[in-house]
């Protein structure tokens, strides 16, 4: 299988962030990522003006995110702008569906800040919904701001943007996430940076909040295909939306360790499968997990902590049916550090 890294949620001088398309492409190449999806508010705009393609080593594509106040959508491989509609939400999903594209709802749960807009958030509210393709489940920028919460920690934040890190994602969010999982839809976790750039100028410094830079070392989503990148727009956009599609990815922090490398897979005399994969239940399953660096593995099933493992390579018999994921902590210092949130695995 092929390894490709990239950030999914982004934005530039077509919407509200600070950089254009070709300037944040020298990032994410600078940075070693394989992919960027800009994703500007409203607007194709970067998709009419031609900027889908290849700045040296990094695929650009274009998508973008729907509404404004609430219920924000990321809407991947579409081709016309999706309106918004915060007060039904359901119909811009539907729209995204209509465009056979790849709807995620993002950051949809937010603690705010008093220091931003006093405590103004932006959630997803309405889970009558169906329909959509994923959930954002750790959204570097919204970590970053509900954690500002008083006048040391901001000036912590300031210093060290990496502190946002250290808790994960909200487990609110993940059980969210699991309880589609184990309803049988096929929802699947994704991660992203929600880059701005924005820099904002206080007494004797400036200060950069959600920039590129830390976003695209921190909160990653990593693909796995059977095909490698040809360098051609068409074909690898083609690739690297199937494979957001089939869930057959993670979501990493790579600030600290770097988790190209993982690897999640069923298997059995009958054969192998990977994350996103629907396995009818036989005797002699075992899920196989490997992590580039000593980690500590809880594979969750259902929901719910199953089974645990430390080290590099870990083996979980199966003996229930069950939705199976993986979340892996690497350690930090004297702490374990949230590390790896993989796709699932159906045992049904």
């Amino acid at each position: 299988m092929h390894e490709y890294v990239g950030n999914v949620h982004l934005h530039s001088t077509y919407s509200d962030g600070a950089l254009t398309i070709p300037a944040i492409a020298k990032i994410g190449a600078r940075k070693g990522l394989d992919f960027l999806i800009v994703t500007d508010h409203q607007t194709l705009a970067g998709l009419e003006q031609e900027q889908e393609g290849y700045y040296d080593k990094t695929l650009v594509l274009i998508g973008m995110e729907a509404n404004e106040h609430s219920h924000h959508y990321l809407a991947l491989n579409v081709h016309k702008v999706v309106p918004d509609n915060e007060n039904q939400p359901q119909k811009v999903i539907d729209e995204v569906n209509q465009q056979n594209g790849i709807g995620i709802i993002a950051h949809p749960v937010e603690r705010g800040s008093k220091f931003y807009h006093n405590g103004l958030v932006f959630e997803w509210t309405d889970w009558s919904v169906q329909g959509f393709q994923g959930i954002e489940i750790w959204n570097y920028l919204s970590r970053w701001r509900d954690q500002l919460t008083n006048i040391m920690s901001g000036l912590r934040l300031i210093i060290r943007p990496s502190v946002s890190l250290h808790k994960g994602p909200y487990r609110q969010t993940l059980d969210i996430l699991d309880g589609y999982q184990s309803r049988g839809q096929r929802v699947f976790a994704y991660g992203g940076s929600d880059a701005h750039g924005i820099r904002i100028r206080l007494p004797l410094i400036n200060v950069d909040i959600g920039s590129y830079e830390e976003g695209f070392r921190s909160i990653n989503t990593h693909i796995l295909s059977e095909q490698p990148l040809q360098g051609s727009l068409a074909h690898d956009k083609k690739l690297i939306y199937t494979a957001l599609a089939e869930g057959n990815s993670w979501v990493g922090c790579d600030y600290y360790k770097d988790s190209r490398g993982f690897r999640f897979l069923a298997q059995s005399p009958q054969g192998k499968w990977g994350m996103g994969s629907v396995v009818p239940y036989h005797d002699n399953i075992t899920l196989r997990v490997q992590t580039p660096h000593h980690a500590r593995v809880a594979l969750m099933r259902n929901g719910k902590p199953w089974s645990f493992s430390q080290g590099h390579h870990h083996r979980f018999p199966v003996n229930r049916l069950g939705v199976y994921r993986i979340e892996a902590q690497h350690r930090r210092i004297l702490k374990w550090q949230p590390w790896i949130f993989s796709n699932p695995i159906w045992i049904l």
